[in-house]
C-alpha cells in the first residue's frame, strides 16, 4: 500500500499550503479592523462639602480602528482596562433649587484613554459623549476637636508644656440636622501608661456619623515630656497692711517645696516666688499662707507649714 504522507508530492503541496496560508494571514493582519472595548472608571477629587445623588456611568465604551496585528496583540495580552478620572477637569452646568450639575466631555479624556490603548491606530468613538455628576450641597460647622487622652507617667516623668493638638479644630459638612447637635467633635480614645519621653503620634476622629464629612480623619497630638526633680527654698511670710499697723509673725519664714523640670533645676530663682499672709476671718491670730507669685515652670508640692500665727504691734 502507497504511503501518502511519505509521498514527495504530498509534503511539497503541504508546505506550499502552509507558506500560502502564512501570506494570506499577513495579508489580513495588515489590515485595518474596528474593535470594541470596556474601560472600568472610577472617580477622584470630589468636593467635600456636596453629596453626590447620581450614580456617574462606571463603564466608558471605546471603539478603536487597528491593524491586524495590533488586535492580535490586545488579544493574546489581554488585561482589564481601567481609567481614573479626576473631578477637578469637571464643568459647572446649572443650579436649580439647591442642586448643582456638573459634567465632563468624553472627547477630554482621549489622550488618558489612548495611553490605555497604546496599540491602537485610533479612538474612532467614545460611549456616553459626557459624564453628568449631580450634587446636593452640604451645611458646614466650624467643631472643636476634643482629645480622648489617659495618660499615665513614669514617676520621675512629668507633662513639661500645654498639649498640642493640630488643628484644634476643623469644619465639618453634613446634614444641618446633625450639625446643629454638635458642639465638639471627639478624637477615638488614646491610652498610653508610664510615658517617659516626648509624645508626637496621629489620632484618628471618631464621628459620630458616617454623613459627616471632613477634609481630613485625624489629628496631631503632641506633648513635651521632661525627668523631674524636687528643690526647696526659703521664703519670708508678708502680709499686706496699712502704715499705721505692724505685725509680729511666728514663724517669719516657710519652706516651699516644689517639683520642677531637671533642665530647669539651676535657672529657679527666690525672687521669682512671692508668699502672702492673710488673717483668717473664722480663727483669730492665724495666717492663710498662699503663693501670690511663682515661676510658670515650677509645681509646688507643699508649703510648711501652712498657717502661721501673728500678734499685732502697736
Amino acid at each position: 500500500m502507497k504511503n501518502y504522507f511519505l509521498d514527495q508530492r504530498t509534503v511539497t503541496f503541504l508546505i506550499a499550503l502552509l507558506i500560502a496560508s502564512g501570506l494570506w494571514l499577513l495579508i489580513k493582519l495588515s489590515g485595518n479592523f474596528q474593535t470594541e472595548h470596556k474601560i472600568q472608571i472610577g472617580y477622584q477629587n470630589f468636593p467635600i462639602d456636596k453629596v453626590l445623588i447620581n450614580k456617574p456611568d462606571s463603564v466608558l465604551k471605546i471603539r478603536t480602528n487597528n491593524n491586524g496585528f495590533g488586535v492580535l496583540g490586545q488579544i493574546l495580552f489581554a488585561r482589564n482596562k481601567s481609567l481614573t478620572i479626576d473631578f477637578e477637569t469637571a464643568r459647572f452646568l446649572r443650579t436649580k433649587e439647591g442642586i448643582q450639575t456638573y459634567y465632563i466631555l468624553c472627547s477630554s479624556l482621549q489622550s488618558e484613554i489612548e495611553d490605555e490603548f497604546k496599540s491602537a491606530d485610533q479612538i474612532l468613538n467614545i460611549q456616553p459623549d459626557s459624564l453628568i455628576f449631580v450634587f446636593e450641597k452640604l451645611a458646614s460647622k466650624k467643631l472643636k476637636i476634643q482629645a480622648h487622652i489617659n495618660l499615665s507617667f513614669d514617676p520621675r516623668f512629668k507633662q513639661y508644656k500645654k498639649m498640642i493638638l493640630e488643628p484644634d479644630s476643623l469644619v465639618f459638612f453634613g446634614p444641618t440636622s446633625l450639625l446643629d447637635s454638635l458642639t465638639t467633635i471627639n478624637t477615638y480614645p488614646f491610652d498610653l501608661q508610664n510615658i517617659n519621653t516626648n509624645i508626637d503620634t496621629i489620632i484618628p476622629l471618631h464621628l459620630p456619623d458616617n454623613k459627616l464629612i471632613s477634609s481630613r480623619e485625624n489629628v496631631k497630638f503632641q506633648l513635651a515630656v521632661e525627668e523631674y526633680t524636687e528643690g526647696k527654698i526659703n521664703l519670708p511670710i508678708q502680709i499686706e497692711s496699712d502704715a499705721a499697723t505692724q505685725y509680729k509673725i511666728f514663724p517669719s519664714e516657710v519652706q516651699v517645696t516644689y517639683q520642677v523640670a531637671l533642665k530647669d533645676y539651676a535657672k529657679v530663682n527666690s525672687n521669682e516666688f512671692e508668699l502672702l499672709a492673710s488673717p483668717d476671718s473664722t480663727e483669730a491670730g492665724k495666717l492663710l499662707l498662699e503663693l501670690s507669685k511663682q515661676p510658670k515652670n515650677v509645681i509646688v508640692s507643699n508649703i510648711q507649714p501652712a498657717t502661721a500665727e501673728y500678734i499685732i504691734i502697736k
